[in-house]
């Protein structure tokens, strides 16, 4: 039997209504990686801190800076301060990413992060969000451990699933959140978001 050129045809046309189906439904991941080289890399900083009773109507000190040398890839990290003797406060850097609308989707975001030293005592907590909405206080965050579980290095991952509804967008954010009542300060570097 001997196949015709129109079934050729529709077979072609078959192949690539299958391809972008698959395409459209089930996109490559998307990834985007950060280790703070050249800039914030779109990164950008947010806090929810007390008001600074020694200083009445102004908040707490905090800040996210660009740091050499500590790094864990490169030369640069972003280093978090807060004067947490209120014993409250988040300090975090969030990014806004594109994504598609109406869609059910995996965001996973991973980083290096950094303590002075290991301590049995909760000083800080390390947290994270991923979303819809821009973060914006402390509850809209997850804990992902205490901030001081090692000397040194250590990644921290979080993975979620979406629903974007009507948004095309998704925030992302990492940082610290006030465990006990002193000044702090941590690195993060290497961030790594997967969207897929």
């Amino acid at each position: 039997m001997k196949l015709s050129g129109k079934v050729f045809f529709v077979i072609g046309i078959l192949i690539v209504i299958i391809a972008v189906a698959a395409w459209y439904f089930y996109p490559t991941p998307v990834v985007y990686d950060e280790s703070f080289e050249k800039d914030f890399g779109g990164w950008m900083a947010d806090a929810d801190v007390p008001l600074d009773p020694n200083n009445p109507g102004h908040p707490v000190n905090w800040n996210v800076t660009r740091v050499a040398p500590l790094a864990y890839s490169g030369k640069n990290s972003m280093q978090l301060y807060i004067d947490g003797k209120q014993d409250d406060g988040t300090v975090w850097i969030e990014k806004k990413i594109s994504v598609r609308n109406n869609s059910e989707i995996q965001v996973e975001v991973s980083f290096e992060f950094y303590s002075e030293q290991e301590s049995f005592n909760v000083i800080a907590k390390v947290c994270a969000y991923a979303g819809v909405s821009n973060p914006e206080v402390e509850d809209d965050f997850v804990v992902l451990g205490s901030a001081n579980e090692v000397a040194g290095w250590k990644r921290y991952t979080y993975t979620t699933i979406l629903l974007t509804g009507s948004s095309n967008e998704v925030w992302v954010a990492v940082g610290i959140t006030v465990g006990w009542e002193t000044e702090m300060t941590y690195n993060i570097d290497d961030v790594k978001v997967r969207i897929s």
